[in-house]
């Protein structure tokens, strides 16, 4: 529990009644404790600076809320929560703006942030998609790696799972309370996620998620991690909100190439276009981005990993293996190799740019593709 024990039900209090991180910073620098802050009257709180709708706001906490039945409802919750305050608050994201003064905590395990790295994407996630971010949340995995995301559906989910699967730690950061697991399918994760990692809110229990709070959620889920990874993400996505918050905080931004047929990448393509995030096209790439690669000691590669050079490398199915048989003969555009093999465009792009993931095939030109050479 948190490290300020005695003032802990009057920041629980007032956090329920809705006061965020601005306001809590001006309770703060007036009256030096939020415990201060409950007992002071309405003109007091707004000569601090606290809007008045604010004020009347503390005012009528006092009326509806007990701040030791706060305490109650938290340690029913069997959540751990940290204040500003505290030494336990994590220290990457108390240096955000808007940093939540109040973090609760369910779980097991709470990882080193320090080499967390975030990942999200589309809940419409395509084959391509999710191919690359197993690949890419494995090789993370294997590093030694927290995997952070958002519990939804799609990207976050398979970046969940991924990590569970390959022993790392991984952290969901909710938009609701600490009990109040969104989309409910993903209950069974949720607790699969509690026994090998946690899961991080800024809302009290008992409060559902809504529209509104998955935009400020994102911050959260940036501002725990080192760098942020998009893998799929359309226009207008909540994964490029999560991009944008990490670019701003000063996280590195990485995001994996798509299809330009597809609408699940337009927003990656987007994002790289317009250099918000650097291209990472083979999961190598994040890591030696990340300084992983070179840390055996600290982040031994696992063996299994010499299996996706090239010269082990085989094609996964049919459609692969008739793409290669036209790249045979040297590099040749995306249009010639459709036409040839008789697959839809749509196919051949996304199922060479899965194929460049693993080593299959190297791109020349724009569109432009070559099969790769085998290391004798």
């Amino acid at each position: 529990m948190s490290g300020v024990s005695g003032e802990l039900p009057y920041w629980l209090a007032l956090r329920r009644a809705g006061l965020g991180s601005a306001n809590f910073a001006l309770l703060l620098a007036r009256f030096g404790s939020i415990a201060g802050a409950w007992q002071a009257s309405v003109e007091e709180i707004a000569a601090a600076g606290v809007d008045r709708r604010y004020a009347q706001a503390v005012l009528k906490a006092r009326a509806d809320f007990d701040p030791e039945r706060e305490m109650g409802i938290v340690e029913s919750s069997n959540a751990r929560v940290y204040t500003w305050l505290d030494s336990d608050y994590p220290a990457a994201l108390r240096e955000i703006n808007e940093a939540p003064p109040v973090l609760f905590v369910r779980g097991s395990e709470e990882p080193s942030f320090e080499q967390a790295v975030a990942v999200v994407g589309t809940r419409s996630v395509t084959p391509y998609g999710r191919q690359a971010t197993e690949a890419f949340v494995g090789m993370l995995a294997d590093a030694g790696v927290a995997i952070i995301s958002g519990l939804a559906r799609g990207v976050d989910s398979i970046a969940h799972r991924t990590a569970l699967e390959r022993g790392a730690p991984t952290v969901a950061v909710l938009a609701g309370g600490i009990d109040k697991v969104y989309p409910r399918e993903n209950a069974g994760l949720a607790q699969r996620i509690e026994e090998q990692g946690c899961l991080v809110s800024e809302y009290p229990p008992g409060i559902p998620a809504r529209p509104d709070y998955f935009p400020r959620r994102n911050r959260i889920l940036s501002g725990l991690a080192r760098a942020a990874l998009v893998v799929e993400a359309g226009e207008g996505s909540g994964a490029l909100h999560t991009a944008n918050w990490a670019f701003e905080q000063g996280r590195d931004v990485f995001a994996v190439p798509g299809s330009i047929f597809s609408r699940q990448s337009a927003g990656t393509n987007q994002l790289i276009r317009e250099h918000t995030a650097k291209l990472v096209a083979r999961p190598e790439q994040l890591c030696e981005e990340l300084n992983l690669l070179t840390a055996t000691r600290q982040f031994p590669m696992p063996e299994t990993r010499q299996a996706d050079a090239p010269a082990s490398a085989a094609p996964a199915d049919g459609n692969e293996a008739a793409i290669l048989e036209r790249l045979g003969g040297g590099a040749r555009h995306i249009d010639e190799v459709a036409r040839d093999s008789g697959l839809p465009i749509n196919l051949v792009s996304s199922t060479l740019q899965m194929m460049e993931l693993r080593g299959l095939v190297t791109q020349t030109a724009p569109m432009t593709f070559v099969k790769a050479e085998r290391v004798p």
